[in-house]
Parts: structure tokens; sequence; C-alpha cells
């Protein structure tokens, strides 16, 4: 097994899977709690039209397919607390509006050789020293971000009003972690594929609010739980020769509702 690390693309998907242990873990807890889960299937889908954007033009796809992200993002998120639309109605809007752009933008290259599945699902082949490097600046920049800010997205959580009122600048804090949800998203695409990664936005949360209800177990758990299944689902998939990404996202899910059963069996009165 040691020799996979010899090969670079297992070593490049290994690291990265490292990193995006811990940015899941961090990230699920507040995604969750501020009730936006649907809304990370919606940036992922959202990516998208921004690939086939950088296939129509030439672009790299991870820069386009990033601005689509973050683009889109922002706008709901400005639409919702403006009261324009609800979330639900923001995320079907753009995720439908990205979806027929980039089958829009993919007839207009007709005959062009373009392995859509690996955005789709992922390709741990494609992962690149480059990929693990961006991985690791995101994380530089979201933990201490995370750090500081905790208390002030949590109470913005439990009441925006309030938090408003008492002097909290919600409209930025929350732009910026959703600038943050369309960048992990974006940078686990090629592990895990558009289709599944917004699995990898709910479950460390949702692994974690079984364990505890206090938001440093919680977020622990939730990093220790991405790691078991990305780092376990890499070496899993390599011995059944099964698609990396959806291998993690099943493994994950498993060990989701198995600990579900367990933590019920253990605390019927939970």
């Amino acid at each position: 097994m040691m020799e996979l690390f010899r090969l670079d693309f297992f070593l490049n998907a290994f690291l990265t899977s490292c990193i995006l242990a811990a940015l899941f873990g961090m990230l699920s807890f507040f995604v969750v709690m501020r009730k936006m889960s649907f809304l990370g299937a919606g940036v992922a889908h959202t990516a998208f039209g921004g690939v086939a954007l950088g296939v129509l033009t030439g672009l790299n796809p991870f820069l386009t397919s990033f601005a689509f992200c973050i683009l889109a993002a922002v706008l709901i998120g400005k639409l919702v607390r403006h009261g324009r639309v609800s979330y639900d109605m923001g995320i079907g809007i753009f995720f439908s509006f990205s979806m027929a752009l980039g089958a829009i933008f993919l007839s207009f290259r007709e005959g062009y050789a373009f392995d859509l599945s690996s955005y789709l699902f992922g390709n741990i082949l494609a992962v690149t020293r480059t990929d693990v490097i961006i991985a690791l600046a995101v994380l530089a920049l979201f933990a201490p971000f995370i750090f500081i800010f905790v208390h002030r997205i949590l109470f913005m959580t439990m009441d925006d009003e309030v938090a408003t009122v008492s002097g909290v600048r919600t409209g930025l804090l929350d732009t910026v972690l959703l600038v943050f949800l369309a960048g992990i998203i974006v940078i686990s695409i090629k592990i895990v594929g558009i289709i599944l990664v917004s699995a990898l936005v709910v479950l460390p949360a949702g692994f974690g609010l079984l364990v505890s209800r206090n938001y440093r177990t919680v977020i622990l758990a939730g990093i220790l739980f991405t790691a078991a299944v990305m780092i376990g689902g890499l070496f899993l998939s390599y011995l059944l020769d099964t698609p990396a990404g959806a291998t993690m996202v099943a493994a994950g899910t498993l060990l989701y509702f198995a600990s579900l059963l367990s933590f019920r069996k253990a605390l019927p009165g939970r």
C-alpha cells in the first residue's frame, strides 16, 4: 500500500484530501447551522456552467468555474438578504440557469473531445501539485477567518437582526462565508466531482451534531469524520478499483447512517 505514495497523482490526491477534510469539517457546521445546505448543492452544480465556459473559451475551467460559483453564491446571498427571493427559489433559478448555460456553451464546441465525467464525478488523476498548493492557501485563509469571527458568525446565525443592531457586519460576514463556500467546493471538484460534492458540505456537521452540541466538538468531529471518509475512500477506491469520489461519498453516507443508528441505540432518549 505504501508504494502508492510513490505515485505523484496519488500523493497529490492524498494531500488534497487531508486539506479538504479540514476545510469541509469547519465549513459544514456553519453551512448547516445557517440552513444553507441546499445552497452547497446549488453552488456545486453552478460550476458546470463555469467548466463549460472554460471549454468554450479555452480558459482554465478551474478559474471559470470558480468565478461562476462565487458570482452565484454572492448573488443568491444578496437577493436573500434583501428579501427579494428565498434561498430555495434563488438556488433553483441559478442551478437551472447555470446548467442550461453549460449545455449551450458545450453545444458551441461540437466535436470537441472533452472528458465531462471527470468534472461531474471527479478524477484523482487530474489532481496536481498546484491544486494542493491552492487548497493549502485556502485553508491558510479560512482557518484564521473562522478562529477570529466564529462568535460573530454564531451570533449572526442565532439572530441576524439582533446581531446587525449590535454592530456585527452581518452582510460582509455572510458574503465572505459564501465566497469560501464557493472556493472550497471548486477545489474539491477534481476529487469528488460536481454531482457528489454537496454531500461533503452537510455530512461532517451531520456527524458532529450526533456527537455533541458544543460547536468546538462538532467541528472537530466533522474534521475527523471527513478525514476518515476521504482518506479511507481514497484507499478503498484503489482496492475495489472504483471511482474515488463516488467511493468517498458512499462510504461517508453509510458511515453517517451507521453512526446515527448507533447513537440512537446508545442514547434512546436523545
